[in-house]
């Protein structure tokens, strides 16, 4: 709402202000009018059903993202209804089946869904601060190198999972490996940094928030990056067929302008650090090509 100026004056002077102010008014309230008319929301729906890939469960899908629900009420005027997913990819089945309106999808789920459904939009995203995939040898097993772990078992977490599966045989494939030959890949999901811990594997693959794992306990000294990938797409914002054409853009435009407020909402459960010092970015489809080829060399299949 803009602040109008008001002149302090007197006698005839004051009625030509009060004639001024009145055209200045009359003016200015036709340009917010216009304003208004940008964006046409009579065909908005007065609920979102939103869900987030990769968490499940409706308990804790509302608990972590309460704070951001009523930021974008608050924000767009709109209620939020939670919906909550089975596993990181069952929100490309719900994306297609129409459960869902909008959805925050982790980068490798994007890809997932959009090939299900490719007419689907992207509404901006979350780019993390430090989010890149690292590969991580004990020190004990000699282990300086990709080259060094030819013939290594290495740990990986979930398939799908951008930091944890995709991401990394993405790198391997790049630097020119046969990821069927040269090495034995194993899928340990959360218990995969544990193995390297423990001594069951020399090397693991996954985000960067390993190896920071690995420095708050003090054991940097025995274990080494032997790898470091460049920065993973951002956690896109997905929005369904289901919404109006117009959503999209306003939405992404409400999140960039009200950014600090947004990420503030999101961050406000410990759980959702990892966007922490985060940013609100605009995001295009071709941002995801280098996962979407890894999904298609090593052939896995995008249905549910």
């Amino acid at each position: 709402m803009k602040k109008w100026p008001f002149l302090l004056m007197s006698g005839l002077a004051l009625s030509v202000s009060a004639l001024v102010s009145t055209q200045t008014f009359a003016q200015d309230d036709s340009s917010d009018e216009g304003a208004a008319e940008e964006v046409d929301r009579s065909d908005w729906p007065e609920t979102v059903r939103f869900a987030v890939a990769g968490m499940e469960g409706t308990e804790e899908l509302q608990r972590r993202y309460e704070e951001f629900a009523a930021t974008f009420e608050e924000l767009l005027g709109m209620e939020i209804e939670f919906y909550a997913l089975s596993d990181r990819l069952v929100s490309s089945a719900a994306v297609e089946h129409d459960h869902v309106d909008l959805v925050l999808s982790g980068p490798s789920e994007y890809v997932v869904t959009k090939d299900a459904k490719p007419d689907i939009q992207l509404a901006g995203g979350i780019e993390r601060d430090d989010y890149y995939v690292v590969f991580i040898a004990s020190k004990e097993s000699g282990i300086e190198s990709l080259e060094d772990a030819v013939g290594e078992t290495i740990a990986m977490k979930d398939t799908g999972s951008t930091s944890g599966h995709i991401g990394p045989t993405g790198v391997l494939i790049e630097e020119g490996y046969d990821i069927d030959n040269d090495f034995d890949i194993i899928m340990l999901g959360d218990a995969s940094l544990e193995a390297l811990l423990n001594g069951e594997v020399d090397v693991m693959a996954d985000g960067v928030k390993h190896w920071n794992t690995i420095v708050e306990e003090g054991r940097e000294d025995d274990f080494v990056i032997i790898y470091e990938g460049e920065p993973l797409p951002a956690d896109p914002f997905i929005v369904n067929t289901t919404m109006p054409e117009n959503f999209a853009e306003e939405f992404v435009r409400i999140i960039t302008e009200n950014e600090e407020e947004v990420l503030r909402a999101i961050i406000g459960d410990d759980q959702n650090d990892k966007f922490e010092g985060g940013s609100i970015i605009e995001v295009l489809d071709e941002d995801f090509d280098n996962l979407r080829e890894t999904y298609e060399l090593l052939g896995l299949e995008f249905e549910e």
